[in-house]
């Protein structure tokens, strides 16, 4: 990641992995302190009220949700990082076509060295390569339609003057 300049490359999808984790993370910490609070009504001694048993299991489980909650930081780092390996692809992908869809002449598709997707790049390319050597051929043809539609426009003055007919 430390060739990329920016901290999200496509926040959209970003931002929507990242909500989804810190999803699955809550998820997680509220099970834990769910099972933690049931051992803790089976376990304890006597007959202790469901907020002596939640205070306990807090005070049990206060070390690992610490590090836990000072973990999130790191775990969106992480996934940051890692969505970048297709996020960045597929920008890089989305602007190659936004630019030959306006007619203009885009270079090749590589993604960097990690990138998921290398066979994406490798397929594109050889569209690429077709598309060009179509768009060429077309200029080619619209080229020597112009040539053939000036001299027979020539060819159609020169009649018209001999015969006198107007077209």
């Amino acid at each position: 990641m430390s060739q990329r300049s920016r901290f999200f490359v496509d926040p959209k999808v970003q931002m929507a992995i990242i909500r989804r984790m810190m999803m699955h993370w809550s998820l997680t910490v509220l099970a834990l302190l769910a099972i933690g609070i049931g051992v803790q009504m089976v376990y304890a001694p006597g007959n202790q009220s469901v907020w002596q048993a939640i205070a306990r299991s807090f005070g049990a489980q206060a070390p690992l949700l610490c590090l836990m909650f000072m973990l999130i930081p790191v775990y969106v780092w992480d996934i940051v990082k890692l969505s970048h390996r297709f996020a960045g692809p597929m920008l890089r992908l989305r602007g190659i076509l936004n630019e030959l869809a306006d007619g203009g002449r885009a270079t090749q598709l590589k993604f960097r060295p990690g990138d998921f997707w290398q066979d994406t790049a490798t397929d594109f390319n050889r569209f690429y390569k077709e598309h060009i050597d179509l768009k060429n051929r077309c200029e080619e043809l619209q080229n020597e339609l112009k040539l053939l539609t000036d001299r027979g426009a020539d060819a159609a003055s020169i009649d018209v003057e001999a015969d006198e007919i107007t077209v």
